[in-house]
């Protein structure tokens, strides 16, 4: 699949999404502790991180549901370096 132009911020959500994911893995970081950080539940977490394409039908989609200030909060508490910061920034 192609990734054009209409599509791209539902793209980039996604690729912030698996980043998420796989720092915590990288990490051994769980959900409940990246909510703590964030100062939200690890439900909330939970919901963040759900793959918008695999919702139920019906189910409320939060467009983009990770604030500037989160995406900050989120690379201060993995440690990324500048370029990386960089890039997730402008995602």
């Amino acid at each position: 699949m192609s990734r054009n132009y209409l599509d791209r911020k539902r793209y980039k959500l996604k690729d912030f999404q698996k980043w998420v994911k796989m720092q915590m893995a990288a990490t051994g970081k769980t959900q409940a502790e990246v909510g703590k950080v964030l100062g939200i539940s690890q439900g909330m977490v939970s919901q963040m991180l759900k793959d918008p394409d695999k919702r139920k039908k019906g189910e409320k989609v939060n467009p983009d549901p990770f604030s500037y200030g989160q995406v900050l909060t989120l690379c201060e508490y993995f440690g990324v370096d500048g370029e990386e910061k960089a890039r997730l920034l402008t995602m």
